[in-house]
């Protein structure tokens, strides 16, 4: 019985997995769906079965290292390219990149995820709204303890060669939160040193499109 658990519950994460890739699906919504896929109306186990956010970034990674290629590796270097331009325009707060694009899990439907370590969101905001930078700041701040989280278009001026302007989710946290460890963090021996630290500062972050040529 164990056995047959445990083969559902990663049939269920490559089938979460698959549909944030193909359809963008956040990891919750992802679950959900897959649950239906996988087990229709048999709600009652549900809560047993559903793979846990790990096991569906690594089936994730597998799927898309599979389907992906060459294509997904050029996709990831854009997505980081872009990030390091906003980065480099917001450099005054501090910021750092979290999340898909920095693990290499990002796909076509990723937004940019930063964080910024500045004790005034209000200072963030006067920034943007003095550049004509438009944004919305979410009902929810993301992760627990932010400030605010401010959503926004990337500006085409900071967009370079690709001409790729992502959305990106800027999130406001004190100063000193900067010496919590990440949630990102990550133990896959196949990511690189920064990405398994789940933060990437301005300097990390060059050196890590820099290796990657």
């Amino acid at each position: 019985m164990s056995a047959r658990r445990d083969d559902l519950t990663l049939e269920l994460a490559a089938t979460a997995a698959r549909l944030i890739a193909e359809d963008g699906c956040d990891y919750r919504t992802a679950k959900r769906k897959a649950a239906q896929l996988v087990l229709g109306d048999a709600a009652g186990p549900r809560g047993r079965l559903l793979p846990e956010n790990d096991l569906i970034e690594t089936e994730l990674r597998r799927y898309l290292r599979t389907f992906g290629g060459e294509r997904h590796a050029a996709l990831i270097g854009e997505l980081r390219r872009s990030a390091l331009a906003l980065m480099e325009y917001l450099e005054t707060f501090n910021p750092f990149l979290v999340g898909a694009v920095l693990n290499g899990t990002a796909t076509e439907h990723s937004v940019l995820h930063l964080h910024l370590f500045t004790d005034s969101a209000k200072d963030v905001e006067i920034f943007l709204l003095n550049d004509g930078i438009r944004f919305s700041v979410e009902d929810m701040a993301e992760p627990a303890g932010a400030l605010e989280s401010i959503r926004l278009r990337m500006p085409h001026s900071l967009a370079g060669e690709s001409g790729r302007a992502p959305e990106a989710v800027l999130s406001v946290l004190p100063t000193d939160a900067v010496r919590v460890a990440s949630r990102f963090r990550s133990s896959d021996p196949m990511l690189t040193p920064t990405e398994r630290l789940g933060r990437a500062g301005l300097p990390a972050l060059r050196a890590l499109i820099a290796a990657a040529g």
